[in-house]
C-alpha cells in the first residue's frame, strides 16, 4: 500500500513537471519570451599615428562618423620608418569607433578583440592590461575604421 502511494505521488510529480516544461515552450512559441538576437562578427581595421588634441576636455565620442568631427578631437602623429604614417581614414565609406580610456598616469595597453553587431548596437570586445605607475600623465586609446552604416550605439565589454 505505501508503495503505491509513493508511485502514484512520483507520477504526479512528474506530470506536473512535464506540464510545466510545456508551459514554457507554449510560451516561447506566442512569442512572449524574447528571442537572442542574431550577432555578426564586423570587419576593422585599428588606426595607427594619432593623438588626442591637448584642447579636448570633454570625452570623445564612442562612434565618429565625419572628417570634420574626427578632426576636433584628433590630430596625426607621422613618426619615422617605413610605418610611420598615420592610417588613412576615408569618411565617405567607413566610420571610426572610439575606445577612450581617459587621461591615466599609468602604462596601458589596450587591445582590440572582437567587434561584433547585434541589429540595434555594437559591441567591442577589448582588453586592457595595466603597467606600471608613470611620472605623467597620457590618453590611451584605440580608434577602429569600420564599414559606413553600422548602428550608432557602441558598448564595450571589456576583459582585464
Amino acid at each position: 500500500m505505501r508503495s503505491t502511494v509513493y508511485v502514484i505521488m512520483l507520477a504526479w510529480l512528474v506530470a506536473a513537471f512535464l506540464s510545466a516544461c510545456h508551459r514554457v515552450t507554449a510560451k516561447a512559441a506566442k512569442g512572449l519570451v524574447p528571442q537572442a538576437q542574431a550577432v555578426t562578427t564586423v570587419p576593422y581595421q585599428e588606426a595607427r599615428h594619432y593623438f588626442i588634441k591637448n584642447t579636448v576636455n570633454r570625452p570623445v565620442p564612442r562612434h565618429i562618423n565625419t572628417a570634420s568631427e574626427f578632426s576636433s578631437y584628433f590630430a596625426m602623429a607621422a613618426t619615422m620608418g617605413p610605418n610611420g604614417q598615420p592610417t588613412p581614414i576615408d569618411f565617405n565609406t567607413h566610420d571610426v569607433l572610439v575606445y577612450d580610456a581617459g587621461i591615466v598616469q599609468r602604462q596601458l595597453d589596450i587591445t582590440p578583440m572582437a567587434l561584433s553587431r547585434t541589429r540595434d548596437k555594437l559591441i567591442l570586445d577589448i582588453r586592457i592590461h595595466k603597467g606600471t605607475a608613470l611620472d605623467y600623465q597620457m590618453h590611451p586609446f584605440v580608434l577602429l575604421i569600420v564599414p559606413k552604416n553600422l548602428p550608432q550605439q557602441v558598448d564595450f565589454n571589456i576583459q582585464k
